[in-house]
């Protein structure tokens, strides 16, 4: 079984990028989008500490 983190990071090391939206106490949604314009292709919401900071990280 794969990490969601582990996914995040092939998604990126392809070229893809990806944000965090609606943070809230119980969690917040990732959003993936393509390399080409941005162009979102899939959400999906976590209250996984660790993925979340994740996320942080790459947009910092």
């Amino acid at each position: 079984m794969t990490s969601a983190i582990d996914q995040l990071e092939r998604w990126v090391t392809h070229g893809g990028t990806c944000r965090l939206e609606e943070t809230d106490a119980a969690g917040a949604e990732v959003v993936l989008c393509r390399c080409d314009g941005g162009e979102e292709v899939e959400r999906f919401r976590t209250s996984d500490a660790a993925v979340i900071a994740w996320v942080r990280r790459r947009a910092d």
